[in-house]
């Protein structure tokens, strides 16, 4: 009887378990940074889908070992993300799967927008090419997203851009969803009077900001005699964006602009205090001069709290520019440091954490100054760093000049501030270019500035715009664009996009050079040490038995 009743424990009770399995989803993450417990708003955003999402993941087939730990990664993550959704359908493709031509398929994949990355690796002793795609593509059937798998940060290692990668997988996924679930958009005008960025230099950003907001030209001077039936206008604008403007403001106008920010209106400038043709630096003279611009907005900005110094800003650690040397055939092409074009890193604030050195070009310094608004700092030169007076004539013989360490010898200077709180209006106990019934003397609302009126501009090949942080002369990428979103949500107060990307993972990272100095020694270790512990675990058990059984 107690037999037969073992056996249909045995029997029935892996059953069960089984059976229960297939019903309760449940999991456990024991990782000590949770990176497989997804945050707040993607389990929320996740549970509100109302339709099937197709997420096609091409990091698949044959990969180098770290890339399969980045596809484990993925794939860790994507479980968690069905835990919470039966509308996710998941395919995991293999591009050279059927494809006869490499060449071919490089071509096609490249029309679709997903860029191949070459990978050279060591194997016995020769190097070995791979070409890889890490892309994801996720739709929803009416729109389609593209997902970079890999985060490059300018700098990086191998290791450190993979770690990275893997930091940023939720956020791309849940940036894809967000975009796709949006019903109902925020708006935000940009600024085309008064000289601002070309179309075409800004054509990159604005791109990449549709799929978020709904994007309007706001031109200040369409109804320029009727200021009251501008501003109504404005106000229903949550985000005005300036980029680069080269004429002034009249008093009108900066009094439209302040109503709209004291009355909770966020704005976004990128502006210079000065004027400087940049084309004629590569003119056959090789010189341009940076003279002083009025803007006639200096009053208003000093009641907000800062004050655009009538300065260029050098720094040690600069971005290249690349200069022609020789003729014809021997023409040679070298970047060459150019400490106009600063490189700065983002402060530790939720818009710049973790992101990309920027690309400055021509900046100025920003000085704080005592007011009631908050003032935090984005964006800063380094500890090597030089301020020159305006107006200067920049020569482009410079760049052939050997920098010489000691002159940078000023501390860390803003060029990128946040302004915040409650502010009064630069018109409060003036009188006022036209009446206004409402006219508001204090209100809360935020502005970032930035002293470099290009930093929204993308460069042109041809004609035709080009990524947004790309300079098309080295090669290199920076974070200008992921850095200006982030400014954007901000301000759009869709914090939700930022927390995520802040998600903090820890990776632990080989150090290859000491793997490679003591390798011999652990090779040693790990052949002696098994044989050690043998011959004394059969020592004691020798003895154990003689002391036992010896009589």
């Amino acid at each position: 009887m107690r037999n037969r009743l073992n056996f249909l424990i045995n029997l029935f009770f892996p059953l069960l378990v089984a059976t229960l399995a297939q019903w309760i989803d449940f999991q456990l993450d024991f990782t000590q940074d949770q990176r497989y417990t997804l945050n707040s708003s993607t389990i929320e955003t996740l549970e509100t889908l109302d339709r099937p999402i197709k997420i096609d993941v091409f990091l698949s087939g044959k990969l180098p070992a770290d890339y399969l730990r980045l596809l484990g990664e993925i794939k860790g993550l994507i479980q968690s993300m069905e835990a919470h959704s039966n509308k996710i359908l998941i395919e995991y493709i293999d591009p050279y799967e059927g494809a006869s031509n490499s060449a071919e398929l490089i071509n096609e994949m490249n029309q679709y927008g997903i860029s191949p990355e070459y990978i050279l690796s060591q194997k016995n002793q020769a190097l070995e090419q791979m070409i890889i795609f890490p892309w994801a593509v996720v739709s929803d059937g009416n729109k389609t997203f593209r997902i970079p798998l890999i985060t490059n940060k300018l700098g990086d290692n191998r290791q450190e851009k993979l770690n990275r990668s893997i930091a940023q997988i939720e956020f791309k996924f849940f940036d894809a969803f967000f975009k796709l679930n949006r019903k109902q958009k925020k708006t935000i005008a940009v600024l085309t009077s008064h000289g601002t960025s070309e179309n075409k230099k800004i054509t990159d950003l604005m791109k990449d900001l549709q799929p978020y907001y709904k994007l309007a030209s706001f031109d200040m001077k369409a109804l320029e005699k009727d200021p009251i039936k501008t501003l109504e206008n404005l106000k229903k604008f949550e985000l005005l964006v300036i980029s680069n403007p080269k004429n002034a403001f009249s008093k009108e106008e900066k009094y439209i602009m302040d109503q709209h920010f004291i009355n909770g209106g966020k704005q976004l400038w990128m502006i210079n205090p000065f004027d400087i043709n940049q084309d004629s630096l590569f003119n056959p003279e090789g010189n341009a001069v940076a003279s002083k611009i009025e803007l006639n907005m200096s009053n208003i900005f000093f009641k907000y709290g800062f004050r655009l110094e009538k300065n260029l800003v050098k720094d040690l650690y600069c971005a290249p520019i690349v200069l022609a040397t020789g003729t014809q055939n021997q023409t040679q092409y070298l970047p060459i440091p150019w400490p106009y074009y600063p490189l700065v890193q983002p402060s530790n604030h939720l818009i710049g954490n973790g992101i990309s050195n920027l690309w400055l070009k021509f900046a100025s310094t920003i000085d704080t100054l005592k007011s009631t608004a908050k003032k935090t700092v984005l964006v800063a030169t380094s500890d090597f760093s030089q301020k020159v007076k305006l107006p200067i004539n920049i020569q482009l013989n410079e760049a052939s000049e050997k920098l010489i360490p000691s002159s940078f010898n000023q501390p860390s200077q803003t060029v990128g501030i946040l302004i915040s709180g409650n502010l009064f209006s630069a018109f409060k106990n003036r009188i006022k270019p036209f009446k206004l019934d409402n006219h508001a003397e204090k209100g809360e609302s935020e502005m970032i500035i930035f002293s470099d009126g290009t930093l929204a501009e993308n460069q042109l090949e041809k004609g035709n715009p080009l990524v947004l942080g790309y300079d098309k002369w080295t090669n290199n990428f920076y974070g200008n664009k992921v850095f200006l979103k982030n400014s954007i949500h901000y301000l759009m107060n869709d914090y939700d996009l930022l927390k995520i990307r802040n998600k903090s993972i820890t990776l632990p990272i080989f150090d290859l050079e000491s793997v490679s100095q003591k390798s011999n020694r652990w090779r040693i270790t790990l052949l002696i040490l098994p044989l050690i512990l043998l011959g004394g675990i059969g020592t004691i058990f020798s003895r154990f038995r003689k002391s036992r059984y010896g009589q």
